[in-house]
């Protein structure tokens, strides 16, 4: 497992995620890609077919609701977020209110150093299903997602400038 990417039991179906990055560009620059809804779409997946079903210009704040379908082995999801924190540069929290989670809480947090910004996520979430879900599709799931995050945001944070 990718030492940047580690998931915890913290309940009886309750997991959490924890994964760090760090790209070489201003705080306010990293925080304004993630503020963008639309660009959810660069940094999932292609084998999740990942669409935006809310208004991808959404102005994300505190409240706002982000509506959008993918597919998880072959079977379409329908998954609906909303903001509920919002503190730009620093943090947002989006929380499933609809998905195939019982629990998905999702802090993003942003450092400023010297060389860039820190990008921090922790997720919780609950699993129906529980251990023998998680360990069978859930877990190898999220580490493929947030991996891709990973190698993507590099990729996009090295060609912009």
């Amino acid at each position: 497992m990718n030492e940047a990417i580690k998931i915890n039991k913290t309940g009886v179906w309750a997991y959490r995620l924890f994964a760090q990055q760090f790209v070489s560009h201003p705080i306010e620059k990293v925080f304004e890609f993630y503020a963008s809804a639309e660009n959810l779409n660069l940094i999932t997946p292609p084998l999740l077919e990942f669409k935006i079903l809310s208004d991808s210009k959404i102005i994300i704040k505190e409240g706002s609701i982000i509506k959008y379908k993918l597919k998880l082995h072959g079977f379409p999801i329908k998954w609906v977020s909303k903001i509920t924190n919002w503190n730009p540069p620093h943090e947002f929290i989006d929380t499933q209110i609809k998905g195939p989670y019982m629990k998905w809480n999702h802090l993003h947090e942003f450092k400023e150093t010297e060389e860039g910004t820190a990008i921090y996520d922790y997720v919780d979430y609950i699993v129906p299903g529980g251990s023998l879900i998680h360990s069978i599709f859930v877990k190898k799931n999220l580490l493929t997602i947030f991996n891709y995050r990973k190698d993507i945001l590099e990729t996009i944070f090295d060609r912009k400038e």
